[in-house]
């Protein structure tokens, strides 16, 4: 499958080394946490800047579903906030973009997925294998752009993004090392100590409200914040409980920064990290078995499996990764996920069992 997976690195070391300075813990049988993620001097703007931007951008993406062709120059202005115009007007007068948050090595892949969506736009003639172009669904309810191959270069676009920059950002940049060994003593007004602002931009990046997951709290589709990580992470919460788990962890995360007690800030760091790649590897399960369900559509298999390989790829770009380079190619064997047109149902079938194997969730496979 071109360009969709180079090599994954060598397992990470899962643990995040404590910082040197003085850990204050005390007797944890006193701490009372908040209920909601609500401190004193929290500042993410930046991130829900770029929350808003991907949102445009998928939403300028999607009018190729109808026909019109998609710029790729124009995706990289965007990317980049440079020479566009935003439709939210906040949006113009910040330097932010998302294109300089993307992980190294992965601006060039972005490029060909902006490429790809431009030349499948002007296409002229109905997709199908061997010919990019629009492909509805049997019952004519969906349609979607595909590639000579099938491939869906929107999905690869906005869940890759999810991936290289969301998940990347959290976890590899502001809960690493290098971001949480920084100041904790100077507060800064509006964002904190440095520390506790790192961590707050981790919390932004997750995308979700304050009170998410939390007791009274309600998940309400087209909400503002239905989108990326927080959709996808309620989409999983039958299974994990993730809503409210994530939200304790990052909530005591931020408590443990507050009273100085490191190790525990570590250790709920790798609670992080190992719950959003469960939630990674569960969406691309999902996806897997929406495929399956509709093998017979060319539409909604495509479609279903693009997404589910933008997620499963991601899981590159968690700190906390549990299988090789080796073991990643083995579940999506190249030969069988170049052309969607042609897979098999027993390789959509092995892809989901080698990630519900390595990421332990052979008991709910069957049902994301």
């Amino acid at each position: 499958m071109k360009n969709l997976f180079p090599f994954f690195s060598l397992i990470a070391i899962l643990g995040l080394a404590s910082c040197s300075k003085e850990d204050t813990a005390e007797d944890p049988s006193n701490i009372v946490l908040p209920a909601t993620y609500d401190f004193e001097n929290v500042d993410y703007t930046g991130q829900q800047n770029r929350l808003d931007m991907l949102s445009e951008i998928v939403r300028y993406m999607k009018t190729a579903n109808k026909g019109d062709e998609v710029s790729a120059t124009q995706l990289q202005n965007m990317f980049a906030n440079s020479g566009y115009t935003w439709s939210k007007p906040e949006l113009n007068n910040t330097t932010k973009q998302l294109a300089n948050k993307i992980a190294d090595g992965e601006q060039t892949l972005m490029g060909s997925y902006f490429n790809d969506l431009e030349a499948a736009s002007k296409s002229t003639t109905p997709g199908s294998n061997g010919t990019a172009g629009l492909v509805s669904s049997s019952d004519g309810s969906k349609t979607y752009l595909f590639d000579e191959n099938g491939h869906e270069p929107l999905q690869y676009i906005e869940k890759v993004s999810m991936g290289v920059i969301f998940i990347h950002q959290i976890t590899e940049v502001y809960l690493d090392a290098e971001k949480m060994e920084v100041d904790n003593e100077t507060v800064e007004t509006g964002k904190g100590t440095a520390m506790q602002h790192h961590w707050d931009e981790a919390f932004g990046y997750w995308g979700v409200p304050t009170d998410f997951g939390t007791g009274g709290f309600t998940y309400e589709k087209g909400a503002a914040y239905d989108r990326f990580w927080a959709k996808y992470t309620n989409g999983r919460n039958a299974f994990l409980d993730c809503n409210k788990n994530l939200m304790e962890l990052f909530i005591k995360g931020r408590d443990a920064i507050n009273r100085k007690d490191y190790a525990l800030r570590d250790a709920v760091i790798r609670d992080i990290n190992l719950l959003l790649a469960k939630i990674q590897a569960a969406t691309a399960i999902h996806y897997l078995n929406t495929a399956n369900a509709n093998l017979s559509d060319d539409a909604l298999r495509n479609h279903a499996l693009s997404e589910a390989l933008a997620f499963a790829y991601g899981l590159r770009f968690n700190k906390t990764r549990l299988i090789t380079d080796i073991e990643f190619e083995e579940i999506f064997d190249g030969d069988e996920f170049d052309n969607l047109y042609e897979i098999s149902a027993q390789a959509i079938t092995n892809a989901r069992n080698g990630l519900a194997t390595a990421y332990d969730l052979e008991d709910i496979k069957e049902n994301l």
